[in-house]
């Protein structure tokens, strides 16, 4: 009964537990691809955390393209697990886990065709038809293999963009 009593107060007394480390992504799941669209001639930023330490800088060479693997997203951030370096020389630049901003994340455009949705489904109606496919492209979601785009006309979502920095997707 002694040690009882004599271990009372470090039973009651709040136990600090230990955080674990994040094992999924807070946002919805994604599995497409985007070009780095970032102007910087010094590359661009993969961060380890959204808006935190940067883990590597993508930069691209002569006439190639970077085209990133989103898995997911949280906020304005989009969470990666690779970049390729396109064109000529195409390969893998980098493999991880990573984080890029939504304003350096998009598309060269549209592919001819492809339908705009209302909503992340196949059945979902068609909101935009007969657009432009050259205009700019603006990423704002993904969600599954679907991307939630705002374009001249409007807001919607699509399971394809034209990646091709060389020639148009018409």
């Amino acid at each position: 009964m002694k040690a009882l009593l004599c271990a009372a107060p470090l039973l009651l007394s709040p136990i600090a537990s230990p955080v674990a480390a994040p094992t999924a992504s807070a946002g919805p799941a994604c599995n497409v691809m985007m070009s780095v669209i970032d102007p910087d001639p010094r590359g661009t930023n993969v961060r380890k955390t959204p808006g935190g330490d940067v883990a590597t800088r993508l930069n691209a060479s002569n006439d190639d393209w970077i085209e990133v693997h989103v898995i997911a997203q949280t906020g304005d951030w989009f969470e990666i697990d690779r970049a390729d370096l396109v064109g000529d020389d195409s390969r893998t630049i980098y493999r991880g886990r990573g984080y890029m901003h939504q304003s350096v994340l998009g598309a060269d455009g549209l592919v001819n065709g492809e339908p705009i949705r209302a909503d992340h489904d196949v059945g979902s109606r068609q909101i935009l038809a007969s657009e432009d496919p050259d205009q700019q492209v603006h990423v704002l979601a993904c969600w599954g293999d679907f991307l939630k785009i705002r374009v001249k006309n409007g807001v919607g979502w699509t399971k394809t963009l034209c990646l091709n920095q060389r020639t148009t997707c018409a």
